[in-house]
């Protein structure tokens, strides 16, 4: 797993659990909404719906934990629940679900519960570690993100942002002890894996190599459906976005760091899969 998808998937419970919260939070009463259209639509010409009848997707495949142990994992002697491992399991199904089906290949979810327990160990290391460096998030800490969580999912409220969860399964004391764990993380890996800000140097540098990458990709001449030489995307001028670039760089080596570090603490941790 490369270090850029570590970082997106060690987001604990509390984010994996906003994986249907806008759909939940935004269809209201979805179904009725759904059928409410479908009774005042006008029913559709026979001869035309039967000639024109549109091919159904397959069905989704759903998520099958009946032979996952519980303990899943026990890390330097805290066991790993089936519940938390279920919680990324679900999420990582559905997205690599969704690609199979798109691409016609088979899902392997033996290598999927491998990667996910990975997943789930990563992040109960450095919450390990996070706890041992006794990194103890404030409670305006936690109202601040869980702001931040509610604001992004287009909801009015912290309030209203529990009351999902808590039809999700979560309640509040959980949604904030995951919050803390993820504030707890962050600061922990901000701490344990710095890096430099970037020289003007190598931002030039990454410059003309985003820059060599998107000639290549594209290079003159290229036609496009109509058979004409399909337009060009302007490049930038490198002062124009010289400040994301150096964002976008701090980023991919904070997460090349972090996996640096996830690696320093599996090689110490004691770590059993009861897969």
């Amino acid at each position: 797993m490369s270090a850029r998808r570590k970082l997106a998937t060690i987001s604990l419970g509390l984010t994996l659990s906003l994986a249907g919260l806008t759909a939940c939070s935004t269809d209201g009463g979805g179904d009725g909404d759904a059928a409410a259209a479908s009774s005042s639509s006008p029913a559709p010409d026979d001869a035309a719906s039967s000639s024109a009848a549109p091919e159904l997707p397959e069905a989704m495949p759903e998520p099958d934990l009946s032979e996952v142990p519980d303990p899943v994992a026990t890390v330097n002697g805290e066991d790993v629940a089936k519940d938390e491992f279920a919680t990324y399991y679900e999420s990582q199904f559905a997205s690599a679900a969704g690609q199979a089906q798109m691409s016609g290949e088979e899902l392997d979810t033996e290598q999927l519960q491998a990667d996910t327990l990975d997943t789930v160990v990563d992040s109960v290391v450095l919450r390990q570690a996070a706890e041992e460096a006794g990194l103890e998030p404030s409670d305006e800490e936690v109202d601040t993100l869980l702001e931040e969580l509610a604001t992004g999912n287009g909801l009015e409220s912290v309030d209203q942002f529990l009351e999902v969860l808590e039809q999700q399964g979560m309640d509040e004391e959980t949604a904030r002890r995951e919050a803390a764990s993820q504030l707890a993380i962050q600061a922990y890996i901000e701490e344990e894996a710095q890096v430099e800000d970037p020289s003007d140097e190598e931002l030039r540098d990454y410059y003309d190599e985003l820059v060599a990458q998107q000639e290549e990709a594209a290079p003159e001449g290229e036609s496009g459906a109509s058979g004409t030489a399909a337009p060009q995307p302007e490049i930038p001028e490198f002062d124009e976005v010289k400040d994301q670039l150096a964002e976008q760089l701090r980023a991919e080596e904070q997460a090349a760091a972090t996996d640096e570090l996830i690696a320093a603490l599996r090689e110490d941790a004691e770590i059993t899969s009861h897969l």
